[in-house]
């Protein structure tokens, strides 16, 4: 069971100390969710258990490179399993073999459903996460899109939505920027990157 943010703060804080008894709360508390993570991008239940083991050896080796002013706790954690979870979609060269494909209105608003992204995170965060959804324009919510659940490259972004490269990339830091403020509780009000009050 997901022990709350706070919890999980102070077991990694703990990891960070090298306390192997603290690790195994930690991973108690989150396997679930990384498993999540890895078995929505890969659709392979082996490729997603190897790929927790990863994560948290990954999370036991790096622990003190983790920084709270980035990331929650779960948030550094479900990032790790997502980039490994991409490597290793792309290493097996089945990204469209293996992946369940998104609708291709997937940049239109749902209100009847959770985003993936929510559902990925469950209903704890899912809340906070659509508030900080609604911080995006439609465009950036698609470059996070394209990116987070197709996998692709800036560069594939480019050549999928026709915008420059420098723009794609200038959109998606944008992006990443606001939703990151937004999650890790700093103060940012709706349009706040755009002058708004």
């Amino acid at each position: 069971m997901l022990q709350d943010q706070g919890e999980l703060y102070v077991l990694l804080e703990k990891i960070q100390r090298g306390d192997q008894a603290a690790l195994g709360v930690f991973y108690d508390a989150t396997v679930r969710r990384v498993f999540a993570v890895a078995l929505k991008v890969t659709a392979n239940k082996e490729l997603a258990e190897e790929i927790v083991s990863d994560v948290f050896m990954q999370a036991w080796h790096n622990a003190s490179s983790y920084s709270a002013e980035r990331a929650t706790p779960l948030g550094w954690l479900l990032m790790m399993a997502h980039s490994r979870s991409i490597d290793a979609v792309r290493k097996e060269g089945s990204a469209t073999r293996n992946q369940i494909p998104l609708e291709d209105d997937y940049d239109v608003a749902d209100t009847a459903t959770l985003d993936p992204l929510s559902n990925t995170l469950g209903v704890e965060q899912g809340n906070e996460l659509a508030e900080a959804l609604k911080l995006l324009d439609g465009q950036q919510r698609q470059m996070i899109a394209l990116a987070f659940y197709r996998g692709m490259s800036h560069q594939e972004i480019a050549e999928y939505t026709g915008e420059p490269l420098g723009t794609v990339k200038t959109l998606l830091r944008r992006a990443q920027s606001i939703l990151r403020a937004a999650l890790t509780k700093t103060d940012l009000v709706e349009g706040g990157y755009y002058g708004k009050s």
